[in-house]
């Protein structure tokens, strides 16, 4: 292996991004197996080549999101490109790390960190800005709140909840790096008394119906993203907003998340 550091041109990632998908699922899982190989400790080159690789394959990414879904602020699409999603899956899931699906975070697919349009659907009606302050509510292995977290920039702030305690340890070793966001675990049905002062709510599970507590917690100017409707069908994404102390809905298309996994 060589012992100088990958660097790679932005024509070269160009030409990465048009490879057709099964080679660039080859090269990504090539990489990951070595990485898995590996004593124990990380070789620095190699996770800078695979880092590397991800990001030229997801060049394709966000060519795809803006055909499809644009337009996005840009900032948006730079965190979409900038944000290593391959640290954010199973070690079996990096090669489909650069395309836009969901991917299972349990083996039983309870969990799953979601296609990264989603985020982007969620963060466009919100408006998220530098120096906002944001609440998640599910956080997974951490990917929405790096993605927040680079768009709102070291002036804003994050606050992200996990009920599931091993997410949380997960989501602790990825956004490690990250000081503008803070993890709880908790119920995230009844975690509105940990909002603090934010505006602006992201839910990234389908809930049935809107809990009267998130809508008491909106504060005025307040905004509020979630996928509302039967768990299995059906599902609409709802941005909520308070004006005057006045609740008003919107329904902004047909959306498909994994279900709530609170007992309350």
């Amino acid at each position: 292996m060589s012992t100088y550091p990958v660097l790679f041109t932005v024509a070269f990632r160009r030409k990465m991004a048009e490879l057709p998908p099964a080679q660039r699922r080859e090269w990504l899982a090539s990489l990951a197996h070595r990485m898995g190989q590996g004593s124990g400790r990380e070789d620095p080159l190699l996770a800078q080549e695979l880092r590397e690789v991800a990001r030229g394959c997801r060049l394709a990414l966000v060519d795809s999101v803006v055909r499809q879904l644009g337009p996005f602020d840009e900032r948006h699409l730079t965190a979409l490109l900038e944000v290593p999603r391959e640290r954010f899956v199973r070690p079996e899931d990096v090669e489909r790390s650069a395309e836009d699906i969901p991917l299972a975070l349990d083996p039983a697919g309870l969990a799953t960190i979601s296609a990264p349009h989603a985020y982007l659907l969620s963060y466009r009606l919100l408006r998220l800005a530098p120096g906002d302050r944001l609440v998640e509510l599910g956080t997974g292995s951490g990917y929405g709140a790096a993605l927040a977290a680079f768009i709102v920039g070291r002036e804003g702030r994050v606050v992200t909840i996990e009920i599931d305690a091993d997410l949380v340890a997960w989501a602790r070793r990825t956004l490690a790096d990250e000081p503008n966001v803070r993890i709880i675990e908790a119920d995230a049905i009844e975690s509105a008394s940990q909002w603090g002062d934010a505006l602006k709510v992201v839910i990234t599970f389908a809930i049935e119906r809107l809990p009267a507590p998130w809508l008491e917690a909106l504060p005025e100017g307040g905004m509020l993203v979630a996928p509302v409707g039967a768990l299995d069908r059906d599902q609409r994404l709802v941005l909520v907003t308070k004006r005057q102390g006045r609740i008003a809905e919107t329904d902004h298309g047909a959306v498909r998340y994994v279900r709530n996994r609170s007992a309350k």
